[in-house]
């Protein structure tokens, strides 16, 4: 358990995935240097596309930085709030509960994933189903092809929208992709953002790997 009240210790590893300039994402909690203890790592299903050739060659450490962090807390104040937990000026993280790795998958998504368009992928909005009020880290869901779909809203501008998908989208459909996984990112438009209990599911295992 890990208490947190300031500046978290967060760090993210970047690390050469492929030739084609991918990097692989995961989360590095580290101890102080004085214990035998060793650094804690947290593998995500997230890939970063590097611009930089050498930096997808090389591995790279980068602080967490103020979005991540803001993020990261307030998906873990609102998981406290449907625990009915109390709020505290300190958050306690237990970084083995599949909830909070969760929430590391998203952070991580949010910051380092693609987004892809989400052209042909969306039933269009007819006006029938109430609007959603969100924010950045508000839980929504989005009226797919397929049914509706959780997601994580991670970023608002104008009116355009990214989300992280909590559910896998099947696309065969289309020609340009097999399948939309959990923890892509998605463009999509204001309208398109839908109160979360039209979903089926909001929570699922991660599958996370600890080190």
């Amino acid at each position: 358990m890990i208490e947190l009240s300031g500046d978290i210790p967060f760090l993210w590893r970047l690390s050469a995935e492929s030739s084609e300039g991918y990097c692989s994402v995961a989360m590095v909690v580290p101890c102080p240097p004085e214990t035998e203890i060793h650094d804690l790592t947290i593998e995500t299903s997230v890939l970063s596309l590097s611009s930089d050739s050498t930096r997808s060659e090389t591995e790279e450490t980068l602080e967490w930085n103020q979005e991540d962090i803001n993020l990261f807390l307030k998906l873990v104040n609102q998981r406290n709030i449907s625990s009915n937990q109390p709020m505290t000026d300190t958050v306690r993280v237990d970084l083995t509960d599949p909830d909070i790795i969760d929430i590391i998958h998203v952070v991580a998504a949010a910051g380092f994933g693609v987004a892809f368009t989400s052209c042909g992928l969306l039933k269009q909005s007819d006006g029938s189903l109430p609007v959603h009020n969100f924010d950045v880290g508000s839980f929504a869901s989005l009226n797919t092809l397929n049914g509706f779909k959780s997601c994580v809203v991670v970023d608002v501008e104008d009116d355009d929208v990214v989300c992280v998908l909590l559910d896998d989208i099947d696309v065969r459909s289309l020609d340009d992709f097999d399948q939309l996984s959990r923890h892509d990112l998605l463009l999509v438009k204001r309208l398109d953002i839908l109160h979360p209990e039209f979903a089926e599911s909001r929570i699922k295992p991660s599958g996370a790997v600890l080190h």
